[in-house]
């Protein structure tokens, strides 16, 4: 054979394994797209009928896209804590669209970050915001999951969220999930958590609870051992970021209703053990925040039901010997039931509750009295449980009773 023909055929089987490869390649990201393990390109289509994971990955990628395809009037914003305790099958919205744009382990600027993508499309009319103190009132990311690429930015967002979302697709990782949605029966749990508008619903909640040991296995780790979440970085920066955000959106006339989550009393304890001076404070500067907007004729509303009361309060399984919770998930996530009474109570025409009740309305003159009574009623928790308590810091100084 000549060297001319032999080059030549060295050409065509290199031409061929390319092709091959790149037919492979299509194949899979053909596949991959279709089964769309991830629900990256779903809104109002069968496969959000389709059982998946309890653990939706990448939640903040279905998210974006069902929203810009949804444009709800209303929208809910917040951390994980948001998203699994705010139900949006409320008939407190009846006839409005309503979405949950909460995400796990969301920062302030995260929030703000689904607020502004949404509001691309359609400006929603009313905001439900849930607010966590500690790390998470930053204005970096939070949500490992959630970038700058996903907020809209223009008419040219689908055509730029279909490359990224073909892009996502060639990856082995979303193959091999994209099999064990179809051949694994232990993924084949629950419904997208697009199925119920971004709220992650008490059937997945119920797979995740036995996987991770139980409501009891919880509440010994948080017994057990603090867990402080420490005083965030540059707060004036951020509070500076969310009042500019306010005063844009009140601007535009959309309603904004903000809160404190009722985590269990228990995490209330663990968390802030060291730094209540500090959370005292950022409660202050809130109100400031949102009493200037009332002035400018804002409708805005900044409620607490955190702390130490009826829901947070409930009696743990330790004490009961039961295995779940009315109103816990665990000592961090609170049910729906809860989180119905939150809605409620932030959209009542006047708030009657006293200083230390669930749902007491912050502003300028009952900021004090309520954080009197925080206090009070933390002495008074410390003292009436000594056994759950007794590794809590912030209890040392409180008289230890017998239950």
């Amino acid at each position: 054979m000549t060297p001319v023909s032999n080059s030549t055929s060295l050409r065509s089987y290199f031409l061929a394994l390319g092709l091959t490869a790149l037919l492979l390649l299509a194949g899979i990201v053909t596949i991959n797209y279709l089964i769309d393990p991830y629900y990256l390109h779903q809104w109002d289509t069968p496969l959000l009928k389709r059982l998946g994971p309890a653990q939706q990955k990448i939640v903040p990628w279905a998210k974006t896209y069902a929203v810009y395809r949804y444009q709800p009037e209303v929208v809910y914003l917040g951390s994980s804590r948001a998203e699994i305790g705010l139900p949006t099958d409320t008939p407190l919205f009846q006839g409005k669209r309503v979405f949950n744009l909460a995400i796990s382990g969301a920062s302030l600027g995260d929030a703000i970050g689904m607020l502004k993508h949404t509001s691309t499309f359609h400006r929603p009319e009313i905001v439900v915001w849930g607010l966590d103190y500690g790390w998470q009132f930053r204005q970096k990311a939070g949500n490992t999951d959630f970038n700058d690429d996903l907020v809209a930015q223009g008419q040219w967002y689908p055509f730029k969220r279909l490359l990224m979302d073909v892009k996502r697709s060639i990856s082995m990782t979303t193959t091999s999930d994209a099999v064990k949605i179809l051949v694994d029966p232990n993924a084949q749990q629950c419904l997208s958590i697009l199925a119920t508008y971004g709220h992650k619903s008490d059937q997945c909640l119920e797979y995740i609870m036995a996987d991770e040991g139980g409501t009891p296995t919880a509440f010994d780790k948080i017994i057990r051992k603090s867990d402080p979440q420490g005083t965030p970085d540059n707060v004036q920066t951020a509070l500076q970021l969310l009042d500019t955000v306010t005063r844009d959106y009140c601007r535009q006339g959309t309603t904004l209703r903000f809160f404190f989550h009722p985590v269990h009393a228990l995490a209330e304890l663990s968390y802030w053990e060291t730094n209540w001076q500090d959370l005292d404070r950022w409660k202050q500067d809130l109100v400031q925040m949102v009493d200037a907007r009332k002035q400018e004729g804002c409708d805005i509303r900044l409620m607490d039901f955190s702390g130490f009361n009826a829901i947070t309060t409930e009696a743990v399984p330790q004490a009961t010997g039961k295995d779940a919770m009315q109103y816990y998930w665990e000592h961090s996530h609170y049910r729906a039931e809860v989180g119905q009474q939150i809605l409620e109570r932030l959209f009542a025409a006047t708030s009657q509750a006293q200083p230390g009740d669930f749902g007491a309305e912050l502003t300028g003159k009952t900021i004090d009295p309520h954080l009197l009574a925080f206090e009070q009623n933390r002495e008074t928790y410390c003292r009436s449980h000594p056994i759950e308590t007794k590794n809590k810091a912030v209890c040392s100084k409180a008289v230890v009773t017998t239950r």
